[in-house]
């Protein structure tokens, strides 16, 4: 004959776990600067998890209100920061008031039952409904955001497994309504409140390692991006614009459209930073990224290539426009005030081009011949 689990133990193992994790939010928290608010609050859900499954562990005789009420009205207040964490990690609009206006009543309807057995029922069915609701309003409202952000399936990692977790929840609070006026509370040691731990094992596991594996992507994207800009305008550095015009060239070679290329170089730049200082030459380029950024579409590419000059890459543009928005902007930067005037090398894809180092090649090359014409100006390579 099998020896039953001893489910109060087990409560002792899962809180144990649920610490842990709450440490390791904390630990996030304290070294990284990504999500700080969310991260906040899962150390709260995590924590609050944890200190009420050790009251839950706790429960005897005679029967307390911290061990039994107290256990429940720490687990919704942890669902309310788990939900409010991940609309805060996703940058979800706030359910403050929804989350108020459900969790003060059932704080308080806990805070007025008594700890007895004829109250039980009541406030299991309440607490385990509430906890699906949160829950189950969670996993709706942050699926789309999950799904565009980090793909579909890091999406369903976290959805399906939270679904099932619902569904338990919603299961749990039937069995009390169908064991009705007994009440099925969790420290008693039985098979379904073996699966219940075990559940909030899994379910505690794919929620920390899930969305710490999310922290790290975003973390990772957005230093792959920091890599790919230019520190001081914020435009694409170098190596993106090379990137992009590879890009651009694939995308050429494909569909046959114009590609053409953009070198700007801004005239006489040396004299600003001579003459006004260093800062004011930043300040320039900073604008002059922002006015050659104002100009473009969506599947234009410009970056600052180094020092004073600046590259566009622009797909499916024939000649006659490219050249038409090169004087734009050439007209554009002499009449901004900024006190610096640009001369601008243009060239299009050509039949014999093997790579699309040879673009921008030729605007380089068009580009000097504008500066030895007399600078700001446009000329065609």
């Amino acid at each position: 004959m099998s020896t039953p689990i001893d489910v109060p133990a087990l409560l002792w193992v899962v809180s144990f776990q649920m610490g842990l994790y709450a440490l390791m939010w904390l630990l996030s928290l304290a070294l990284l600067d990504e999500s700080r608010q969310a991260v906040g609050h899962w150390v709260g859900f995590m924590g609050l998890l944890c200190a009420g499954l050790v009251l839950a562990a706790l429960r005897g005789e005679p029967r307390l209100w911290w061990a039994y009420n107290g256990t429940n009205a720490l687990t919704v207040i942890g669902f309310v920061l788990m939900r409010r964490g991940t609309e805060r990690f996703m940058g979800l609009p706030s359910s403050d008031r929804e989350q108020v206006l459900l969790a003060l009543p059932t704080l308080a309807l806990l805070a007025w039952l008594g700890p007895g057995r004829d109250d039980a029922p009541l406030r299991i069915v309440v607490t385990y409904a509430v906890q699906a609701w949160i829950l189950a309003r969670t996993l709706w409202t942050v699926r789309p955001a999950l799904r565009h952000e980090f793909g579909r399936p890091s999406m369903l990692g976290i959805v399906v497994p939270g679904a099932l977790l619902v569904g338990m929840l919603v299961l749990l609070g039937l069995r009390q309504v169908a064991a009705w006026p007994e009440p099925t509370e969790m420290q008693v040691s039985q098979a379904a409140n073996v699966a219940v731990m075990l559940s909030y094992l899994a379910g505690s596991a794919l929620f920390s390692f899930g969305f710490l594996t999310m922290v790290t992507k975003r973390l990772v994207a957005r230093l792959r991006e920091a890599s790919m800009r230019d520190a001081l305008t914020g435009l694409f550095n170098r190596r993106a614009m090379n990137d992009a015009l590879q890009r651009a060239w694939l995308r050429h070679r494909r569909t046959r459209e114009p590609l053409a290329a953009l070198v700007i170089d801004l005239d006489h730049f040396k004299r600003v930073n001579d003459t006004a200082g260093h800062a004011a030459g930043d300040a320039v380029l900073v604008q002059v990224g922002a006015l050659l950024s104002r100009q473009l579409r969506g599947e234009d590419a410009v970056g600052r290539a180094g020092g004073e000059e600046f590259w566009l890459v622009l797909p499916d543009t024939p000649a006659e426009d490219a050249m038409a928005l090169a004087e734009r902007l050439r007209r554009q930067m002499a009449e901004s005030g900024l006190g610096v005037t640009c001369s601008i090398g243009v060239a299009l894809s050509e039949q014999g081009d093997t790579d699309a180092g040879q673009v921008i090649a030729r605007a380089d090359a068009a580009l000097y011949r504008a500066k030895e014409a007399g600078r700001n100006r446009v000329a065609r390579g």
